[in-house]
């Protein structure tokens, strides 16, 4: 399964690896791991005008147990970065590829 991860900490990650994060982001009460979307999700989840997406496969099994939120027009998940660093290192997502990040790219200014 393909996961999308928008960040401004792009170089850090394809050096070192997703890290633990813990906080309430998108959350009521504190939670740890990195956030993954199933499509390119609007810029401001990962910075704003800065962010970059990164796309990495898992397989799906491995994602579901992960999977959280209800009613939203994506599926997220809060996954461990230890897990997502087995299957890295991830990609960045050039903008303008495929047609399923027409969100994505039609948020980002030039």
């Amino acid at each position: 399964m393909r996961l999308y991860h928008p960040t401004r900490h792009a170089a850090e990650i394809l050096r070192d690896g997703f890290g633990e994060n813990s906080g309430a982001y998108l959350t009521e009460t504190d939670r740890s791991g990195v956030w993954l979307f199933d499509s390119p999700v609007d810029k401001q989840m990962g910075g704003g005008d800065d962010a970059d997406m990164l796309t990495i496969e898992i397989p799906e099994t491995l994602v579901l147990p992960y999977e959280t939120g209800e009613n939203l027009p994506y599926r997220q998940f809060l996954m461990p970065a230890g897990l997502l660093n087995l299957y890295g290192p991830p990609r960045v997502m050039e903008e303008g590829s495929l047609g399923s990040a027409l969100r994505w790219t039609s948020t980002r200014t030039t």
